[in-house]
């Protein structure tokens, strides 16, 4: 089953580029700068897990020469190692998360891939809407409005705000 898909008019086309550019501005922009905090502070936490070491490997040399009591070596230790194993898993969090960013970041740019092959679309098949769309929720009828709330979930980027886009789009021109 296909629908004839009826070609847009110049000012849909401007909101195509728009929604197109948008997409893959936004979600770069704020994706890069997460992406950035998080390496800076992933670098952080794995100097101050080197540091810990030698801060460790010294209290153990003061203890060996009697500089540090037993009890002080013990207290100093245990903060520092505890320090250590809450930086360690930090770093491990951050990694995992560093890892999904990157995923997502590969899943707009396959978005964006998709839409533009399609800029000149003239009939609209399954295939066509398989490729972009996960999900379609429609919501029960309001029977006061007698309308329908319709959700639609893409592939590669989730749901998108076509009306917050466009203000945006508009408020730019």
């Amino acid at each position: 089953s296909c629908v004839t898909y009826a070609r847009p008019s110049h000012t849909s086309l401007n909101y195509e580029g728009d929604f197109i550019r948008k997409a893959e501005e936004i979600s770069m922009r704020e994706r890069n700068r997460e992406l950035a905090k998080k390496k800076d502070k992933m670098e952080k936490a794995e100097r101050r897990v080197a540091e810990l070491d030698e801060i460790i490997k010294r209290l153990y040399e003061d203890n060996v020469t009697g500089k540090l009591t037993d009890e002080r070596f013990v207290k100093l230790s245990r903060d520092y190692e505890r320090e250590q194993s809450d930086l360690t898993f930090d770093i491990e969090t951050i990694r995992k998360e560093l890892k999904e960013q990157e995923q997502k970041r590969h899943r707009v740019k396959s978005f964006i891939a998709a839409t533009k092959k399609y800029t000149d679309l003239q009939l609209l098949d399954a295939a066509v809407l398989r490729e972009f769309i996960e999900k379609i929720y429609i919501s029960n009828r309001n029977k006061a409005t007698k309308t329908q709330e319709i959700k639609i979930v893409y592939n590669f980027i989730g749901t998108f705000d076509f009306e917050a886009a466009t203000e945006q789009s508009m408020s730019t021109l």
